[in-house]
């Protein structure tokens, strides 16, 4: 796979967490959505935007405004780690909300121009690759 389709695929894995939880709000069902998502931001962070920066004409803004959804998600998420069960509720469906425009906006706007201004699809996948294996340690 390459970096594009890595990260489509762990969209694709928080959106069915979040499938799931509306089906079964259960507590170890939004643990598993804030580690993917947490996961999943510091892997963008360190090897997407920097790529987005560097490559893309006003991909610091870009990056900025990602980054400051970044920000909002995790507020989110550790507002959930001190909720009760009963109240994670409405913070999940906030976060679902965030997360569906934030990915929308990736891959509809940001992965297309990045791959039309150079960006190595391959060569992501790898520094993806990396940076798991550092967010893991």
């Amino acid at each position: 796979m390459n970096g594009f389709e890595v990260l489509h695929a762990q969209h694709r894995e928080v959106e069915a967490l979040f499938g799931q939880y509306a089906a079964n709000p259960d507590d170890v069902i939004a643990r598993q959505v804030r580690e993917k998502l947490t996961r999943h931001t510091e892997l963008e962070e360190r090897a997407l935007y920097p790529e987005l920066r560097r490559l893309v004409d006003n991909g610091d803004d870009f990056a900025d405004e990602a980054e400051a959804e970044h920000a909002l998600a995790q507020t989110i998420i550790a507002r959930m780690y001190d909720s009760p069960p009963e109240d994670l509720r409405p913070l999940m469906q906030e976060l679902e909300r965030i997360v569906t425009a934030h990915v929308r906006t990736e891959e509809e706007q940001l992965f297309p121009v990045m791959i039309e201004s150079g960006v190595d699809a391959e060569k992501l996948a790898s520094k993806l690759d990396a940076e798991a294996g550092v967010a893991r340690e």
